[in-house]
This record gives C-alpha cells, sequence and structure tokens, in this order.
C-alpha cells in the first residue's frame, strides 16, 4: 500500500515539474516587438515614484504602463530600479506613455528604424 502511493507522488512531482520546465522555457523563448519611434535610456525610479530617464525628472501619462522583463505590466510605485536600461515610448506633448525594463540581451540590440 505504501509502495503505491510512493510511486503515485512520484509520478505527480515529476509532471508537476515537467509542466513548470515547459512553461519556463515556454517564456524564455519570447521576442518583444518594440514599436517604431522609441527612445532607450537609463531609468532610475524615486521613493516617490517618480521616473528619472538619463538624469531628468519626467513627466508620465495618466495611462502609463510598465513592462518589466518578462513583459509583465508593473505599477510604478512597484518598480525600484537604478540606472536601467530601458526603452520608453512618448507621447505628442512630451509624456512617457510605455516603458520596456530590458534584458541585457536586448539592451545590446539597436533600436528599431522606421520602414
Amino acid at each position: 500500500m505504501l509502495m503505491k502511493i510512493s510511486i503515485r507522488l512520484l509520478l505527480l512531482v515529476m509532471c508537476v515539474a515537467m509542466a513548470i520546465s515547459s512553461t519556463l522555457a515556454t517564456a524564455m523563448q519570447f521576442e518583444r516587438n518594440f514599436p517604431v519611434g522609441i527612445k532607450r535610456g537609463k531609468m532610475t525610479t524615486t521613493d516617490l515614484a517618480d521616473v528619472v530617464i538619463d538624469g531628468k525628472l519626467r513627466l508620465v501619462s495618466m495611462g502609463l504602463r510598465i513592462y518589466n522583463e518578462e513583459n509583465a505590466i508593473v505599477p510604478v510605485a512597484h518598480v525600484y530600479v537604478r540606472n536601467v536600461v530601458v526603452n520608453y515610448l512618448e507621447d505628442d506633448i512630451g509624456e512617457i506613455q510605455k516603458i520596456w525594463i530590458l534584458t541585457p540581451e536586448e539592451a545590446k540590440l539597436p533600436l528599431p528604424k522606421a520602414q
């Protein structure tokens, strides 16, 4: 009886491990497509959730979206970074609409060019 429970538990653990590894492998393979017109800079956030890019305090739009390295949206109040490389998109009046925190591999790539 104990042997059957141990085998079932082992099989369950193996199935869960395979599912997790498959999910992680899929998540690591995505490539983010950044829009034309983005800019790149080094971002720091302050204790008051202000955004500083390349040493300048920047105005952000009401609908600001910050995407972390896994492409999940995070609120600016939960982003505590110092001099991380980001891509960002401004609106017509210069407010920042979107920020993508880049992985080291993405930071090495050139910005997309207009066609």
